[in-house]
């Protein structure tokens, strides 16, 4: 019975613990902020202008107790104070001791710039060229002024040195970034007049180029630099190896002032009198361009030679002639020149030939002349004698018995005169 009633009392028990754990399951926890008007302020104090960041947001939550404060979601602190702020927008965060949070919009803004003023005075440069120049900047308007010519780079006071000619603009920016830009014009003192002249000396000849001119410049500022024909500028004021003709010498003075002179002639030296004379020979008259003509000249050095006109070559022979009439011209080492005319004619019939040309004609001709010579071959025409000389030789000197001619052997005697030809080298000429 005891036993009986212990199991009922641990049954309700446990009944009891079901009973008061679904209890509290079935029951939300209160929301703290449920019964909460939180309400955020703030007074601002704007920027004093420019790019400054001086700007505050002092916030103030109400309707709560233990607020901390956050500016655009930053780390939370215990006062509502922001201070060094740009003009902008910015969202505040105040949180109570429970964690309610309350967030608005502040923004800041800019005070007004003042009117700020530029004045300058002006040193415009020497001459031309020069970096010489300066401007001494003033503003007005405001204070803690710092002066910059490009825009970017700021320096303690408005006088910039070394100034080429040229505008600028200069900006000036206060305490406060506030800016204001003014053009000025550096310009550029007006050049002297320089006076330029050449000393020139004479080529050896028309066609050296070991002429000079030696320049001078006055009237502007030293060091000068010169150039020649609008050429580039050189430190030295002599000009070699030129040719004849005629130069202008430029000058320009340390300041970049230039002068010019007015044309100076290089001339050249008188040519030497050249004289010339031809020995010709005259060309085969069955074998055409054999001729020659061989020049000879005096009176100067470093002579070259040619032939009607053509390029100059250091040999005074001139080969392989045709008959005809030629100039022959010669020229020296500095152009002086000369010619001649000279006349290759038809050379004379050598002595072999006219033997072998009289025997053909005691022999041959009575088959082979006339209107209708034998085989077309007519032994009174000279330059026939010439393209048969190898038949002559065949038939008339080595055939045994002798083939030509028909009527018998020649002498040995006439034999003998063709083989002196052949070996002579069976021309005209030979």
């Amino acid at each position: 019975m005891r036993k009986t009633s212990l199991t009922l009392l641990a049954s309700l028990f446990s009944i009891i613990l079901v009973v008061i754990s679904c209890s509290k399951e079935s029951t939300p926890p209160a929301d703290p902020c449920a019964s909460k008007t939180l309400v955020l302020d703030a007074v601002l104090t704007a920027t004093s202008g420019g790019s400054t960041t001086n700007g505050v947001i002092t916030a103030t939550a109400t309707g709560s107790t233990g607020f901390t404060y956050s500016i655009n979601n930053g780390t939370f602190q215990p006062t509502g104070v922001f201070n060094n702020l740009a003009a902008a927008t910015y969202s505040v965060i105040a949180k109570d001791s429970d964690g309610c949070t309350v967030s608005k919009s502040f923004t800041i803004t800019a005070s007004a710039c003042p009117t700020i003023t530029i004045t300058a005075a002006t040193v415009n440069t020497t001459a031309p060229g020069t970096s010489d120049g300066s401007i001494t900047a003033t503003a007005a308007g405001s204070t803690g002024f710092t002066y910059s010519k490009d825009g970017t780079t700021f320096q303690a006071t408005g006088v910039f040195n070394n100034l080429a000619a040229g505008n600028y603009n200069i900006t000036a920016k206060d305490v406060n970034g506030c800016t204001a830009t003014q053009s000025f014009v550096v310009s550029s003192a007006a050049c002297p007049s320089i006076t330029v002249t050449g000393t020139a000396t004479t080529t050896s000849g028309p066609a050296a180029s070991n002429g000079s001119v030696t320049a001078t410049a006055t009237g502007g500022v030293a060091p000068y630099t010169y150039s020649v024909n609008g050429g580039a500028f050189q430190s030295s004021n002599l000009f070699a190896n030129l040719a004849a003709g005629a130069y202008t010498i430029a000058a320009k003075d340390a300041n970049g002032c230039l002068g010019a002179s007015g044309a100076i002639n290089v001339t050249s030296a008188p040519c030497p009198t050249i004289t010339l004379s031809t020995a010709v020979v005259g060309t085969d008259k069955c074998a055409n361009n054999t001729g020659s003509i061989t020049v000879t000249a005096s009176g100067s050095t470093g002579i070259t030679y040619n032939i009607n006109n053509g390029a100059y070559q250091s040999s005074n022979i001139f080969n392989a002639l045709a008959s005809g009439n030629y100039t022959v011209g010669v020229k020296d080492a500095n152009g002086c020149v000369n010619s001649s005319s000279a006349t290759v004619n038809i050379g004379p019939a050598g002595p072999n030939f006219t033997n072998v040309k009289a025997v053909l004609a005691a022999n041959c001709v009575a088959c082979h002349g006339g209107s209708s010579p034998q085989n077309g071959i007519n032994f009174t025409d000279d330059c026939t004698i010439v393209a048969q000389a190898a038949r002559i030789k065949s038939r008339a000197v080595d055939a045994n018995p002798s083939v030509m001619p028909p009527t018998g052997a020649i002498s040995n005697s006439d034999k003998q005169k063709i083989v002196d030809w052949i070996n002579a080298g069976a021309k005209y000429s030979n």
